[in-house]
């Protein structure tokens, strides 16, 4: 039996092969995203891993809100020099961090790459505190210099003694490069960005008059850093002195905190990419279980042979699913080798893109070979499970005899009732996740869930609609070709098994594919809906929403012909225990937005009360004139009253506006120099093309980084992001698409495998190869727009699934995007027509007196 299992591997090498390409693409895709997110962890982890280079622990004050570093407050200078004196300390200074940006040689264009950070840092390296090491030059000393990390200036093509642009809390200054330097051994960031100013000019150019962000502290010889801890915190924090409140932290902890952001990201990029990987494998389980299917059926006179001489049921089902493993096997060592290859392409890739990331060796870890196995082997096995379960089914004479399992009526009447029950259940499902009250996460999830369910309950079903529908969509083909046209329909009907097996593998890509095009015209629809209540002439601001100095807003203001500028700004805060945010404005909001007010106004704002979204309101259960408690991170908790309740939440464009209170109130809760993100500006009657012209003129070079853009402009940037979120999502789910339109090329070659006599009887009664052309692909084709019909069944009740659950968090409305859905119809017509090609080509070439002799 293990003889007759090994001769028919090796005599279905071609088949075989095709079908384990498509395990190859996922194995690859799930190989490629650990080795390059790893590597990227690994990389960075070492570049954060240099903030704790020189330094043994850190003093800093408490988080109000648990870790959260955006909420700690600064702490006194004069801490600096009570630290000095704590027994054990051989070394302390104040070390400062704030928003620092280097301006290009042209001086017009800022220096940042995708949005990554743009770090400022003190550094006084007198006592050698610290991480920061001259790689070049020297250290910053005065005010009037700046230190450049070394990556950074390569890049950039700046040297010591040039002079560079820098935009700090206010406009950007002018500042004498003196040295380039490295964090502890490392120098190139890939996309990060660090200034290096003295202490002095740190907290001129951050905004922190007499304040450090933490003391950075080390231990002097012979000490134990846990006892130096223990001294520094009875004398810090012993409770009669106003040195109370403060942290004392080992530098390795503070520097896994500052890397945690990053982590967080790469394993959201890490999800979402095994996510796709996912899809892909899942429809190259659909096309191994198709495969196997027919290679069973193709197989079945052969199976009742070696059932007659003996072989048990076991050993059939032992011999489809070594044939599996073999092909499993061979995916899993083929796909992690393409992995490794994929991910040192996208390394050497990603700074042609423009997010540079720092030199390091690929890491490949035990985890990345044993999912690469589990993976390739455990997919093809489950996949050929069913098809091996039914060849030992068959019975002997059965099989020898040819005997063609058919849906009789039970088994119809079963299959249909099956999956009408499932996608009922699905159905129930997506309402629940969308109606019930749940998280935003919670919401998605379980209505992501229901659309899951309602395309196994189209699986179930689709033997039965398969024929009908590809009746319905080959009526087209019979008319205009005549014969040929007749033939790929009756082919494409012939075994609606086969064909809806087929066609699920594009119905997963299709179906995700029309999700995200939904959801993102939804949220361009809402976004636009949102922009139609700002009554400013321009909006103000920074690229991916960064924030600014606040001198941008009183620059503004004072420009001739500008009526009214108004300037946002958050920050965190907790309500009830909820965490929030909430956003400062100046006076005039009613002069540059419509907030649609349900009750109240805005008039109380500046007296010290709070504007409430509606949705806010009916969560938090308030109204005009009430109270909420709100704990600030400077202050603490603050009772403030409710002055009015709107509906317009969306008019960023972006993310929801729900709290509003007076820039002044703000200032005065979230303590230290707060940074503005929007500022809406409204030009007096006639003025708005020349106050255009004027504001360029006044922030071009103090602040290079201010994008100035009209309400149409403004609309354009922000879909112009949805559409490159979108086309994102639609790359990395055509991996998904590659392997479906394979699983069409396996189909045919099989299908024309077994009907090679009847393709060799049409070409003795006159059939050109240009009409075999045809058939085959007309027969493609219908698969194709079948696949794609039910995709976009599923895509569209899934969209609307999903964006009812982001209603009022993400999106507004629900929109279908027609053009696009039409656009993807096409698309599958094409995709049809290339994966015919080759099978087409085969068939075509066949040699007639071979195919007519051919069993």
């Amino acid at each position: 039996m293990w003889r007759a299992t090994v001769n028919g591997v090796l005599a279905r090498k071609v088949r075989l092969a095709l079908t384990a390409l498509a395990v190859v693409l996922g194995v690859t895709f799930v190989s490629g995203t650990y080795v390059l997110t790893d590597t990227l962890k690994h990389s960075f982890g070492t570049l954060f891993s240099q903030y704790a280079a020189g330094v043994d622990l850190v003093v800093r004050t408490k988080a109000p809100f648990g870790e959260s570093d955006a909420t700690r407050q600064r702490l006194p200078e004069s801490l600096v020099d009570v630290v000095r004196r704590v027994r054990g300390v051989a070394a302390a200074d104040g070390f400062l961090q704030g928003y620092a940006q280097f301006v290009g040689r042209d001086g017009k264009t800022t220096i940042q790459t995708a949005g990554a950070p743009t770090f400022g840092i003190s550094w006084s390296g007198g006592a050698q505190v610290g991480p920061a090491r001259i790689a070049r030059g020297r250290r910053p000393v005065r005010d009037g210099q700046v230190a450049m990390d070394v990556g950074t200036a390569r890049r950039n093509g700046f040297h010591v003694g040039d002079r560079v642009k820098v935009l700090l809390e206010g406009e950007a200054e002018e500042f004498k490069l003196v040295g380039l330097f490295k964090l502890g051994t490392e120098g190139d960031f890939g996309a990060v960005s660090f200034a290096a100013f003295d202490p002095r000019t740190a907290q001129r150019v951050f905004g922190a008059p007499g304040v450090f962000d933490a003391v950075n502290v080390r231990v002097a010889s012979g000490e134990s850093a846990a006892t130096v801890k223990r001294n520094l915190e009875r004398v810090l924090n012993p409770g009669d002195v106003p040195f109370g409140g403060y942290d004392v932290t080992s530098a390795a902890v503070v520097a896994n905190q500052t890397r945690k952001p990053v982590d967080e990201f790469l394993n959201v990029l890490n999800d979402a990419l095994l996510g796709f990987a996912g899809v892909g494998l899942l429809v190259g389980g659909f096309i191994i279980f198709n495969t196997f299917s027919i290679l069973v059926s193709q197989r079945t006179r052969e199976l009742g042979l070696l059932r007659a001489m003996g072989a048990s049921s076991p050993q059939v089902v032992g011999s489809v699913l070594t044939e599996a493993a073999v092909i499993g096997v061979f995916a899993s060592v083929v796909g992690l080798v393409l992995g490794i290859a994929l991910a040192q392409v996208l390394l050497w890739a990603l700074p042609g893109f423009g997010f540079p990331v720092p030199n390091a060796d690929l890491v490949l870890i035990g985890r990345t070979v044993f999912a690469a196995a589990v993976v390739g082997i455990g997919v093809t096995m489950l996949a050929a499970v069913v098809p091996a379960i039914r060849a030992a089914r068959t019975s002997p004479i059965a099989a020898i005899a040819e005997v063609r399992e058919s849906l009789s009526r039970t088994p119809r009447v079963r299959r249909a009732i099956t999956g009408l029950v499932v996608t009922a259940i699905g159905v129930a499902i997506g309402i629940y996740g969308f109606s019930a009250d749940l998280t935003v996460n919670n919401s998605v999830a379980v209505t992501f869930l229901g659309g899951f369910v309602i395309f196994l309950g189209l699986v179930v079903i689709g033997p039965l609609i398969a024929r009908p529908i590809a009746s319905v969509i080959g009526r087209p083909l019979r008319l205009v070709f005549g014969v040929t046209g007749t033939l790929a329909r009756g082919n494409a009907m012939r075994n609606p098994r086969r064909t809806s097996a087929t066609a699920a593998a594009l119905i997963v890509g299709l179906a995700l594919v029309a999700l995200v095009a939904i959801f993102a015209d939804s949220l361009k629809t809402s976004v636009r809906s949102a922009l139609n209540e700002v009554k400013a002439d321009y909006i103000l601001t920074a690229p991916q929403f960064a924030g600014f100095s606040p001198e941008v807003a009183t620059r503004v203001a004072h420009v001739p012909g500008v009526q009214r500028a108004v300037a946002f700004r958050w920050g965190d805060v907790r309500i009830n225990g909820n965490d929030e945010t909430v956003n400062g404005a100046n006076a005039g909001l009613d002069d540059v937005l419509n907030l649609e007010y349900v009750s109240g106004n805005a008039s109380g704002v500046q007296r010290g009360g709070i504007l409430l979204s509606d949705k806010e309101a009916q969560s938090y259960h308030k109204k005009v004139g009430d109270e909420l408690t709100i704990v600030f991170p400077a202050s603490g908790a603050r009772p403030l009253r409710v002055s009015g309740i709107y509906k317009t939440r969306r008019f960023t464009g972006a993310f929801p506006i729900d709290f509003i209170v007076a820039q002044r109130l703000f200032d005065e809760v979230f303590a230290g120099n707060q940074q503005d993100t929007l500022v809406y500006v409204r030009a007096e009657p006639g003025q708005a093309a020349v106050v255009r012209q004027r504001l360029g003129r006044a922030l071009a070079a103090p602040f290079p980084n201010i994008n100035v853009e009209n309400r149409a402009q403004y609309l354009a940037t922000r879909e112009q992001t949805v559409d490159q979120f979108l086309n994102v999502f639609i790359a990395l789910l055509l991996l998904s698409e590659v392997i479906a339109v394979l699983g069409i090329v396996n189909t045919l070659m099989l299908s024309i495998y077994e009907r090679t006599r009847e393709v060799g009887l049409l070409r003795t009664v006159g059939t050109t190869r240009r009409q075999i052309w045809a058939m085959v692909c007309g027969e493609s084709v219908i698969i194709a727009v079948f696949g794609c019909i039910l995709g976009l069944l599923v895509g569209l009740l899934w969209g609307w699934g999903v964006t009812n659950a982001l209603r009022g968090q993400f999106v507004d409305t629900f929109s279908i995007p027609t053009r696009q859905l039409a656009l993807f119809l096409v698309a599958s017509v094409i995709a049809g027509l290339v994966a015919a090609l080759l099978p087409a080509w085969r068939a075509s070439r066949l040699d007639v007196l071979e195919a007519i002799a051919h069993e």
